[in-house]
């Protein structure tokens, strides 16, 4: 008998669906919204294939989706967190970032991850999560910084943009993503590149988008579209180009980034499993700071869910779409090994 909390969704052939209409469109997301999903072409196979299973964060929804397949279905439970963003795995631990907190889970057998340490960060903004040779980092937004979580503080600051003042206390920059090479913050992503409180609201953020290094402490490619996510994987760095619906990589050789693949979403959230990258997609609210982002969709239309890539042929060769209740997605982590995940506060 199947475990209490799991649903399954039909696995259907993967074709661009039509035009959204506007209603479509603003339709809200809300917390106590029901969740659904669908797979599309090889994503379910796939999943099924790969002996694990994936956790999705989609914070304006406050859930955290899990994700397995069974049988040629996918199933899923969702587990409901404040603002769930940045997800980070390391053997049996996974850290979360929620509001104003980062925890850590166990598991403890059998895919059952239990909380088992809090760091208390207050309104940081917490956006990636890393596990890394001196604990578990973060990209800390609101003080445009890398930081470290550490019992009794709300953070200790490890790296800090050359731009920014180090006495900075508000969003500059909006640095969200954290790349990690070796067990130490290497890669980061920010809107811009800006010496004031708030200039990345004020900023062309369609156009000023940078990678930096960490430990040249310099910008290594520019003239990207909000971008997020970047990750290290087979000798390269793999990002979110994110206003523009892509996943790039970074060539070190021209200080550019490169289209890889363009996606039906706002792209943002980035797991790489062998030859397959993890793509979460995100759909854009009304009004909102990244509304209006010159996505490369040709006819398909906007996307929430997470696109199946394959790295060998730059195609995506599946997805898994967000039907109901969940249209922005922040984090995609997969779960090797874990074949009914479950998480628990």
């Amino acid at each position: 008998m199947l475990n209490t909390g799991w649903r399954f969704t039909d696995s259907r052939q993967y074709h661009a669906p039509a035009m959204s209409t506007e209603s479509e469109t603003r339709q809200a997301d809300t917390q106590n919204s029901p969740f659904r999903c669908r797979a599309h072409g090889d994503f379910a196979g796939w999943l099924a294939l790969s002996g694990g299973s994936l956790a999705i964060s989609t914070y304006t929804s406050g859930k955290l989706v899990l994700i397995s397949a069974h049988r040629g279905r996918v199933r899923f439970r969702t587990r409901r967190f404040p603002r769930p963003m940045g997800m980070a795995l390391r053997g049996k631990r996974l850290a979360l970032a929620v509001q104003k907190k980062l925890l850590l889970f166990h598991n403890r057998g059998a895919g059952a991850f239990t909380v088992v340490q809090e760091f208390p960060t207050g309104k940081v903004d917490t956006h990636d999560v890393a596990f890394g040779r001196r604990g578990i980092f973060f990209a800390n937004t609101r003080f445009n910084c890398i930081a470290r979580a550490a019992p009794g503080k709300r953070f200790l600051r490890n790296w800090l943009p050359q731009f920014v003042p180090r006495s900075a206390n508000k969003d500059h920059c909006h640095l969200n993503g954290l790349g990690m090479k070796a067990g130490r913050p290497a890669m980061v992503t920010a809107f811009c590149a800006t010496d004031q409180p708030g200039g990345w609201r004020k900023t062309d953020r369609f156009t000023k988008g940078v990678l930096m290094s960490v430990a040249e402490n310099r910008i290594v490619a520019d003239g990207l579209c909000m971008p997020h996510s970047p990750r290290w994987h087979e000798g390269r760095w793999w990002l979110c180009d994110s206003g523009h619906g892509v996943l790039s990589v970074h060539d070190p050789h021209g200080e550019r980034c490169e289209e890889f693949c363009a996606l039906p979403g706002f792209t943002r959230g980035l797991c790489l499993v062998g030859q397959h990258a993890l793509v979460g997609l995100s759909k854009m609210r009304d009004k909102h700071i990244l509304r209006g982002a010159p996505l490369r969709l040709g006819k398909a239309k906007v996307m929430a869910g997470v696109a199946l890539v394959d790295l060998q042929t730059s195609r995506q060769i599946g997805a898994l779409e967000f039907v109901r209740g969940g249209r922005e997605v922040y984090e995609v982590v997969f779960l090797p090994g874990v074949a009914r995940p479950d998480v628990v506060s």
